[in-house]
């Protein structure tokens, strides 16, 4: 079993569920958890990270959510500066020059492999695919190694620095390595074998297509902890003279990965087992029983963790309904007077509304009938204007005419042309008058009229009499229902009854309230 920095309880404690992935980012998550360099950096993060000042409680699922970020995580920015603090010599290293620096640190030590650029104006950390930023990062921390003796020197006295060493779980039959890391996740390694040495020819070099796909394979950094019995031991004879070729950064786990994600959950670790249960192989059988007995005892205890979680918030939650339908049914005593409460206060807020709506209809109403009743006032007043100057215009031009006529008859006897001419004025003067006095007749018919307009229920018209009782103001001489200003018959046939219509007395205190002189404006210029 691998070497955990964490106890065994608190690994059991440490209870991930896996969360759920937008669609979008399944496929940037399966290439992540398919890079070594990924689980490398989360190993090395378990292992050293409060050496280098990060949170004990960062984990691997802490770890994909900062790569799945739609936004550049600083997060993940501010880890790399801490690698930085333990790789470079230089003091007083802030977010702003660590792009500069890191480049500073790959032309020195991997030139062949640096993504950020040999111009000072780099690439910036930030600008890089998640899968760039990762490789970064794991470099980096290989990098903090340089000075072993110092980390070495940070870790607790008891620390021995070969449970650093991560060892395979197991082999399958094809001599692929199994390892589970302190993420508690199952993790397959391939590899290729070395291709065979190629005999001595003096023919040109290998087609590219093959011989890179040999250096990007050869390049890779061996991992550590394989296992002599079993594995084919080959010498590396490299070509020191061949230029080595740059590795492509951006590689995918179809492509350039040897590194598999196996198993997270325990449904997971069950389905890989089913896959080997009934394998003749040794090795498979060696790696079955080591996963049985050393991984899913935590991997269960977990899961059982995280079931015992679940099915104690749904025991919370049937406990709520219980309480709540406890309480219903230690109120079912009261729930009728609860309820006949509830209608009536129901009934009586939508009385209330009715009330409201019936007042504000009835205030508009009122306020319509006032306007109306406003209007024919004043249409009655323009109206008795123009009446009584029509009948002075008419009583001047009958007393004209009547001065005409005397002053004709005072004169003496004038001529047959001059008579005749006096004959045809005086019939004009007899027509005109005619049609002046019978004008001041009608005038004095429409003054006989009197006009019923009453201003509470709105009801108006000239001689209007509907057979109700009415009663006539002093002032304007309107006459209205005298019901609907809440007199009584009796009470308007008194002799001492006066009745003043609401219009009148407006009119009446408006007289008497002190006249504000009007405001004057000077205009005062500069001079």
């Amino acid at each position: 079993m691998p070497r955990y920095k964490r106890t065994r309880d608190d690994a059991e404690l440490d209870l991930p569920v896996e969360a759920q992935v937008a669609p979008e980012d399944l496929e940037t998550l399966t290439k992540l958890r398919n890079m070594w360099e990924f689980a490398s950096l989360m190993q090395y993060i378990f292992l050293f990270g409060h050496v280098v000042k990060i949170d004990d409680d960062f984990d691997i699922e802490d770890l994909e959510a900062e790569c799945l970020k739609p936004t550049p995580s600083e997060r993940l920015a501010q880890i790399g500066l801490q690698f930085l603090k333990y790789v470079s010599s230089h003091r007083g290293l802030t977010p702003e020059i660590f792009d500069e620096y890191t480049r500073r640190q790959y032309v020195a030590k991997a030139p062949q492999r640096n993504p950020f650029g040999e111009d000072e104006d780099s690439i910036k950390f930030n600008d890089m695919s998640i899968y760039t930023r990762i490789q970064i990062l794991q470099q980096l921390s290989v990098w903090t190694f340089g000075n072993v003796d110092r980390m070495r020197g940070m870790m607790p006295e008891d620390e021995d620095d070969l449970n650093w060493r991560m060892e395979p779980l197991g082999w399958d039959k094809d001599d692929r390595a199994y390892f589970v890391l302190d993420d508690n996740r199952l993790y397959r390694r391939s590899d290729e074998p070395l291709p065979p040495p190629s005999p001595v020819q003096k023919k040109s070099k290998p087609k590219p297509k093959p011989k890179s796909k040999a250096a990007k394979k050869d390049v890779r950094p061996r991992t550590r902890g394989t296992r002599s019995s079993k594995r084919q031991k080959v010498e590396e004879s490299e070509e020191e003279e061949e230029p080595e070729e740059e590795q492509e950064m951006e590689h995918t786990a179809v492509d350039d990965t040897t590194w598999e994600l196996i198993a997270i959950t325990l449904e997971e670790y069950q389905e890989f087992l089913a896959t080997i249960f009934r394998s003749r192989d040794p090795n498979e059988k060696r790696l079955r029983a080591r996963i049985e007995e050393d991984v899913l005892p935590i991997i269960e205890k977990r899961a059982e963790a995280v079931r015992q979680k679940q099915l104690k918030k749904l025991r919370e939650l049937e406990n709520e309904q219980k309480m709540a339908t406890a309480k219903r049914s230690s109120r079912l005593a009261g729930k009728a007077e609860r309820e006949a409460q509830e209608r009536a206060e129901r009934e009586a807020e939508e009385k209330k509304i009715a009330d409201l709506k019936m007042a504000r209809e009835e205030q508009e109403r009122q306020k319509r009938i006032e306007e109306g009743h406003e209007s024919r006032r004043l249409t009655r007043e323009q109206r008795l204007r123009e009446r009584e100057a029509k009948r002075i215009l008419h009583e001047e031009e009958l007393a004209k005419l009547e001065e005409d006529a005397e002053r004709a008859g005072s004169q003496g006897p004038d001529s047959d042309s001059i008579a005749e001419s006096k004959r045809i004025s005086e019939r004009q003067r007899v027509t005109q008058k005619e049609q002046h006095k019978k004008e001041l007749e009608k005038l004095a018919e429409e003054e006989g009229n009197w006009f019923f307009d009453c201003s509470v229920c709105g009801v108006h018209g000239e001689n209007l009499d509907d057979g109700t009782h009415s009663v006539a103001c002093d002032r304007c001489n309107v006459w209205q229902h005298s019901k609907c200003h809440g007199f009584a018959a009796k009470q308007a046939e008194k002799e001492d009854f006066s009745f003043i219509c609401a219009t009148c007395r407006r009119k009446e205190e408006d007289a008497k309230k002190p006249k504000i002189p009007p405001l004057k404006l000077t205009n005062r210029g500069s001079g």
